[in-house]
């Protein structure tokens, strides 16, 4: 509480100093005027003065005086009062050029904090009290951004767009850093139009976007969008085109288990089966470089390709494809999580093949503790529920196979 105190008393003096700077002495005889009754007149016209305004040097100096105090107390986590002298700096009654920075500056910590719409609005005010700033291009373009945080993505757009505008009157000594800007917002403008779905505008602005003189990383990000697109589009086939030039091109990126994921639903949506199938499996076997850091990603990708192209050709009643998938998948790693259920579908497959005893291997498999070095007690719901599963398939089977028995003994008899 004292602190609050000494710092107001701190503020009100620096606030006291800027009035009487700005405000004229009182003319003689102005005090005993004050105790006259000021009768109401309704003819007296009054005349609202402007507000005084200080020299400039002066003005310059309280401005900087009160955005260093705002820049103390924002780091030593005393936001209200920062705002209170960022707003003091901001009232002193003179345009200087040092306004322009308090804003940058007011609109920097906000967005830093995650105070969105107080960013926004700060900048806003930048841009508007100073059209001719050197910062606009990087405004608009933190403008932009926090809309499209906020969600108000049709704002971003707009704002990334006058990223551009602002960007074509830039000095010289500007050009090379204001083109990768400039490159930026096109690539956020594209970007932002994915994420409202509106993949047509997206990937044409890609496609202009590939044919630019491009860095490395640029251009595998765009090729990247691109492959993702055109699946999204439906259009499979350029897109099979295109995925595998990216995987050609980039073997190493932290995009491939994505896009080879991509790749073979491609193939499964244009009826090329033995495609998909050999990618699938190409996949399952492909050994992953630990020394590319995406270890979990690659498996992620993996289980989920295999167990939807596996299930598609299993609902599809082409269970010899179905078969080849989840043998590759039980193959890939021996925790239960992962190996069980495809055991659990390999078993399945042999029953609609009309290969009872296979089947009953795969059901052991799952119900022989040693295989999966795990007792019950130390399973999830999820693998003893498949446990309970792969016991009826194989109490099911072994009855048929009594039934069919019994019913040979009746016709032997």
């Amino acid at each position: 509480m004292k602190t609050f105190f000494i710092k107001t008393a701190v503020l009100a003096s620096l606030l006291l100093v800027s009035a009487r700077a700005a405000s004229p002495a009182p003319a003689p005889g102005a005090m005993e005027d004050e105790h006259l009754e000021k009768a109401y007149d309704p003819n007296r016209i009054v005349i609202v003065e402007p507000k005084k305004t200080l020299d400039p040097e002066l003005a310059s100096e309280q401005v900087m005086q009160y955005y260093e105090a705002a820049i103390t107390e924002w780091k030593g986590g005393d936001v209200e009062f920062a705002e209170r002298y960022f707003s003091a700096a901001l009232g002193v009654p003179t345009e200087v050029p040092e306004k322009e920075m308090v804003l940058s500056k007011m609109g920097e910590l906000y967005n830093k904090s995650g105070m969105f719409p107080k960013a926004a609005a700060i900048y806003e005010r930048l841009a508007t009290e100073f059209p001719d700033s050197r910062r606009l291009p990087e405004v608009y373009m933190a403008i932009g951004n926090i809309y499209r945080k906020m969600g108000a993505q049709e704002l971003a757009i707009s704002r990334y767009y006058m990223v551009l505008n602002s960007s074509l009157n830039v000095s010289f000594d500007q050009l090379e850093k204001y083109r990768q800007l400039s490159l930026d917002a096109k690539l956020a403008i594209a970007e932002t139009h994915k994420e409202r779905e509106e993949y047509q505008e997206s990937y044409r602005l890609y496609q202009a976007l590939f044919r630019l003189e491009l860095r490395p990383v640029e251009r595998l990000r765009v090729h990247y969008r691109m492959c993702y697109l055109l699946y999204e589009l439906a259009n499979y086939q350029q897109a099979v085109s295109q995925l595998k030039l990216f995987l050609d091109e980039y073997p190493e990126s932290p995009h491939n288990p994505e896009l080879r994921y991509l790749l073979a639903k491609s193939y499964e949506r244009l009826n090329r089966k033995p495609e998909a199938l050999r990618e699938v499996v190409h996949i399952l076997q492909d050994q992953t470089n630990p020394k590319v850091g995406y270890v979990e990603d690659v498996d992620y990708w993996k289980r989920r390709t295999g167990n939807e192209l596996a299930n598609e050709f299993y609902e599809n009643g082409d269970f010899r494809s179905a078969l080849t998938i989840y043998q590759a998948l039980a193959r890939y790693s021996p925790n239960p999580a992962w190996r069980w259920p495809a055991i659990h579908q390999i078993g399945l497959c042999f029953e609609r093949l009309g290969l009872p005893e296979k089947a009953k291997l795969a059901y052991d498999e799952i119900l022989d503790p040693e295989s999966g070095q795990v007792a019950d007690a130390d399973l999830g719901e999820n693998l003893k529920s498949l446990r309970q599963m792969a016991q009826w398939r194989l109490e099911h089977l072994n009855w048929e196979d009594d039934l069919i028995a019994r019913l040979q003994l009746l016709k032997a008899q």
